[in-house]
């Protein structure tokens, strides 16, 4: 799969639709929190594409959990998903779902948006990061900023998606924002 221009086509097909978010897989994070938790799926990766889900424990995501979702993708074409976990941050912001699938618990003008960014993970096989505003009602000025990343299940295929999901608000018009993040990306990813 190319990545780029997967990423690309959902970056078009989110700005169709008013997503209001875009995939960066060339994971240009400013905040070192998520270059961490980078380091830690890499080490626990090794010489794998990806760690299993039974490599990263609790102890070791000590400092992320409460950022911290896993998805479980439980069927496929098309993909249904459940949640196994969302991080107390996450709940404040999302609610928490853990045990839900997404139809039960994503509002269905979203749902497809997460479908695609759960699928483009798993099926790349690498971390992403995705950039947007909350689309969630009365969460609506707060920005998202979420790594993405899959992991296998105990056959070593792709199956589990964690994520890092931290939200801001948008402190003045003149911070940068994310849509001024994207459009500085490079390759043409808009």
């Amino acid at each position: 799969m190319n990545v780029l221009a997967v990423a690309r086509s959902l970056n078009q097909k989110a700005a169709q639709q008013k997503w209001q978010h875009f995939c960066d897989p060339t994971l240009a994070f400013r905040d070192p929190f998520y270059e961490r938790f980078l380091s830690l799926w890499r080490s626990k990766a090794g010489t794998r594409a990806m760690p299993a889900k039974t490599d990263m424990t609790p102890r070791d995501l000590k400092d992320f959990l409460r950022h911290i979702v896993i998805c479980q993708r439980v069927a496929e074409h098309p993909s249904q998903y459940v949640w196994r976990l969302t991080g107390t941050k996450v709940a404040e912001v999302t609610g928490d779902h853990t045990g839900k699938t997404f139809e039960e618990s994503v509002p269905s003008t979203l749902r497809p948006r997460w479908i695609e960014c759960g699928d483009l993970t798993l099926d790349g096989g690498q971390p992403l990061r995705f950039l947007g505003r909350v689309q969630i009602s009365g969460r609506e000025y707060l920005h998202a900023e979420n790594l993405l990343a899959p992991l296998a299940n105990d056959e070593g295929r792709p199956t589990f998606v964690i994520g890092l999901c931290r939200y801001t608000p948008r402190l003045s018009e003149n911070e940068e924002s994310w849509e001024n993040q994207m459009a500085s990306m490079p390759g043409g990813l808009l």
